[in-house]
């Protein structure tokens, strides 16, 4: 008697079901990866980037066009650990899985565990938060505390004995995020509409509590608003510069321009959906091995119409009858959020399957990283008309920059001014102790007598007049052992020390 034993074929076995909190670590893992790639292949940095580093040099309670925070934050890393090119792609690594984290938690009260895992990866398929995830910015802290001040203030209104803390917690957050960029204003006072409209703020106690978050609020900003009363407005003015004077044609154009840019933003999340609906029309049904899908909350459209749709709003008014020039980078901030929403609509339709989301996200993520290097290891993409900060041969210009000054004068190289992202870039890869000098407004911790006493390496473009006193002026190839590209270069000068100093 033989005994024969039927094994399951492949198409029969039942494929194992991802976990959301798996799904979780994938998001923040591929938060890393793009950082880590980043920080290997790009030749250079993002301007804003550069821009931080410029004002990090002096902790101040204001700067010319943006409140402080994320300025304190990466200076203080750099006075604690000294410099670095990477703080700021490591502090925009940090303030972005903390936006996810949070952002999951939220989601996991509003939509649901899976629904919140689903959002979190097509979050991170955004380009702000995937090919952009070294960019530190105000947009990048203000995402971390509008998330902040939103957890927070859920968990207040729902505790009872230790609510006092977490409407603290909200208030401290809420005055970060403000710190963080004005735009805060606008989901701040999304996220009262949807506290008190969703009925989560009720009894005497928790108005008590919302009334302490505000004043705890104003507390953390009173040092920063007594500053820009002092300095003329200055960040006022400078948000000020994208009302323009435009008819309706060319507000209508903000609009279309805007949302036009934030869906090629979006676009590997969109396309990330349809891969997964694409693969769902030709492999065998599969929802039944699913665990059931989480109700979302009750008052689930009035958080969307808080935390998403209010501010949306609010910039198509301000581009309509204002005349405000949308800012792309506003929509970081604006669709935040957006990802919870395509998570609970797709799981109204069906069933999200978390493996083929994974896996759709994995092919554009491997793709987009493949692409990034191949882009980033052509020296002649600087030509092109695209936004190239982060492909400038950044090493090679400090290296030239500091050896320019070093065979023009014996005297310690103290500051360097000019092209403000070129003279950036010249101080911190040169190590990060050579001051720049942008304006009397924008760096006043440099005055233009210290340029005077001490000298200044200045950094021109090719369009740029020679200051007076600028002396040996050389020019300097962004692609080197090409003479057609001449058009392409920066300029280097020297102005020398008015004072004597060792080696004269």
């Amino acid at each position: 008697m033989s005994l024969s034993i039927a094994l399951p074929t492949r198409r029969a076995l039942p494929a194992r079901e991802v976990t959301p909190h798996q799904a979780l670590l994938f998001a923040l893992g591929m938060v890393v990866m793009w950082a880590v790639w980043a920080g290997y292949f790009n030749t250079a940095q993002f301007g804003d980037n550069i821009e931080q580093f410029n004002w990090a040099q002096s902790l101040e309670l204001g700067y010319h066009k943006h409140p402080p925070l994320p300025s304190w934050a990466l200076g203080s890393v750099i006075k604690v650990f000294g410099p670095s090119v990477y703080w700021a792609y490591l502090l925009a690594t940090l303030c972005l899985l903390g936006t996810a984290l949070l952002t999951w938690q939220i989601g996991r009260e509003l939509v649901g565990e899976r629904a919140a895992a689903a959002a979190i990866v097509l979050w991170g398929l955004n380009m702000t938060f995937s090919q952009r995830v070294q960019l530190y910015n105000h947009n990048t802290v203000l995402v971390l505390f509008m998330a902040a001040s939103t957890w927070f203030a859920m968990r207040a209104s729902r505790a009872r004995r230790d609510a006092p803390l977490w409407w603290l917690a909200t208030g401290l957050a809420a005055g970060a995020a403000t710190l963080s960029k004005y735009q805060a204003l606008v989901p701040l006072a999304g996220l009262l509409f949807a506290l008190v409209a969703s009925g989560r703020v009720r009894d005497r106690s928790q108005w008590g509590g919302l009334l302490l978050a505000v004043v705890v609020m104003g507390v953390v900003c009173a040092p920063h608003a007594v500053w820009v009363a002092q300095h003329d407005f200055s960040t006022l003015r400078y948000a000020s510069e994208a009302i323009e004077v435009a008819g309706w044609r060319q507000r209508f154009g903000f609009v279309v321009s805007f949302f036009a840019n934030q869906v090629r933003l979006w676009s590997p999340t969109l396309l990330a959906i349809g891969l997964c609906w694409a693969w769902g029309r030709l492999a065998p049904k599969i929802d039944k091995r699913l665990s059931p899908a989480q109700a979302p909350a009750a008052d689930l459209q009035i958080w969307l119409i808080g935390l998403l749709w209010a501010g949306i709003v609010v910039l198509i008014v301000m581009a309509l009858a204002a005349g405000a020039s949308l800012r792309n980078h506003w929509g970081v901030q604006g669709l935040q959020f957006f990802c919870l929403w395509l998570a609970w609509r797709w799981q109204r339709r069906a069933a999200i399957d978390l493996r083929r989301l994974l896996g759709a996200a994995l092919v554009i993520h491997g793709a987009s990283l493949a692409w990034y290097a191949a882009e980033h290891e052509d020296p002649t993409t600087v030509l092109t008309s695209r936004r190239i900060d982060t492909m400038y041969p950044a090493r090679r210009l400090a290296r030239t920059a500091v050896a320019h000054w070093a065979a023009t004068t014996e005297c310690p190289l103290r500051y360097v001014e000019g092209s403000v992202f070129d003279a950036g870039l010249v101080s911190l890869y040169s190590g990060g102790q050579v001051m720049v000098f942008d304006s009397d407004r924008a760096t006043p911790w440099v005055r233009p007598e210290d340029l005077q006493r001490d000298g200044a390496l200045f950094v021109l473009d090719q369009g740029d007049p020679v200051p007076d006193g600028v002396i040996s002026v050389v020019p300097f190839d962004l692609v080197p052992n090409r003479p057609d590209l001449a058009h392409r270069a920066l300029r280097l000068g020297v102005r020398l020390p008015a004072r004597p100093c060792a080696g004269d």
